[in-house]
């Protein structure tokens, strides 16, 4: 960590008076953290740092309405994917001043629609892959057949097989791919197709035999793996270093089991630094650009990795992690390799609450599969009109 002296000279003591940014996020695992961390920005160059912990579900809703009350935060740190509300979320092409340099292409990528950036990129990854417990899993599973085959051993030694959040629209996106679906293609829903119906039936299968239980969410999932009470868990990057220093010699990763041959592909968005309703002009703008830099240097994007186990994306860290990789991290970062991009455009943010609305209804049995995909499609595409009509309004 640089010492103070080293900070104050490098953001050259930018604000000598007490000044405030509003700061929002969403990562469970560092609510503790990102305050500390702002008591150290704020003693290096007297511009406090509030701190606000929003879950995902609720930090899209609330930036947006924050955005449209004209009350929104300064800077939020938000998956990647979130830029395809860029309209609705007050979000403005970015100068390259506010980008570190040496910044890899793909993470510039995730954070750039119709050749604009919106984001700073911050993190990497943010997948999902497959979590076990050696206690009670000698050979992890390949395959979900192979799963399955496992179920009456794990079940004997008073364990549950396997859990997630069933019902995030996240985790059933990772079933997707195995069937040939996903989706969107470009700027356009592609939800209402054969596969996506296949993927669909599939995954109310799993829970209508019993191998998953559908009303297990993320806490019941996560906290039971730790204590024992689960076998697998499918899980993402962000909960790595808790799960391994909770299970320890324990702890196993592995890729997401194939179904019939076709792998699993998880989305893959990383984080990025997003700033609401924000002019780069003037005072408050040189400290945005002054945060934004801080949390992209090489020191910070260590500690993201060392104290929260997070993936940065400064090319010199993610070297040194890569060098000295675990068989836990090496699992990790080849899941990531099989990943999918989510792609930061309007129809993917519209394609997220159409999924949910056609899931609950397949789910809750009142109504078919066809009828199910039909509304995905339908819902997404309403939204992405409502979005395109924010935009054109918000260009009059």
């Amino acid at each position: 960590m640089k010492t103070l002296v080293t900070l104050l000279v490098y953001f050259g003591m930018a604000s000598s008076a007490a000044s405030e940014l509003l700061f929002w996020h969403q990562k469970e695992e560092a609510r503790a953290w990102f305050p500390q961390v702002a008591q150290q920005y704020e003693a290096a160059t007297g511009v406090r740092v509030k701190v606000s912990f929003l879950p995902t579900g609720e930090l899209k809703t609330n930036l947006m309405r924050a955005v449209f009350d004209g009350n929104s935060p300064n800077v939020a740190l938000v998956p990647a994917d979130f830029i395809g509300d860029y309209r609705r979320l007050g979000l403005t092409p970015l100068g390259d001043d506010v980008f570190a340099e040496g910044m890899p292409p793909p993470a510039l990528n995730l954070a750039t629609y119709d050749g604009s950036r919106y984001g700073v990129p911050l993190l990497g990854g943010n997948h999902l892959m497959l979590f076990y417990n050696k206690k009670f899993i000698d050979k992890p599973a390949t395959t979900w057949r192979d799963l399955v085959a496992q179920r009456d051993m794990v079940e004997s030694k008073g364990v549950k097989l396997i859990g997630w959040k069933f019902g995030e629209m996240y985790w059933f996106a990772s079933f997707l791919p195995a069937f040939g679906a996903f989706p969107v293609n470009d700027n356009q829903i592609t939800l209402n197709t054969p596969e996506t119906q296949r993927a669909l039936t599939f995954y109310k299968q799993i829970a209508d035999d019993g191998l998953v239980d559908s009303s297990c969410g993320y806490d019941c999932s996560f906290e039971d793996f730790k204590t024992g009470k689960f076998a697998y868990v499918i899980n993402g990057d962000w909960a790595f270093k808790d799960m391994s220093n909770s299970l320890a010699k324990d702890f196993g990763v592995t890729l997401l089991p194939s179904i019939d041959g076709r792998p699993m592909k998880p989305m893959f968005s990383g984080m990025v630094l997003i700033f609401p309703n924000q002019d780069f002009d003037g005072e408050t703008g040189k400290r945005l650009t002054d945060f934004a830099q801080y949390l992209q240097s090489q020191t910070m994007q260590q500690r993201f990795y060392d104290e929260l186990g997070a993936l940065p994306v400064h090319p010199t860290v993610v070297e040194h992690i890569q060098q000295s990789a675990t068989d836990n991290m090496k699992a990790l970062l080849e899941q990531l390799k099989q990943a999918k991009a989510a792609p930061p455009t309007p129809a993917m943010a519209a394609a997220w609450i159409g999924m949910r609305k056609g899931f609950e209804l397949y789910m809750s049995g009142h109504g078919t599969v066809e009828q199910a995909t039909q509304l995905m499609q339908r819902f997404s595409e309403h939204e992405l009109k409502k979005a395109q009509s924010a935009s054109l309004k918000s260009v009059d």
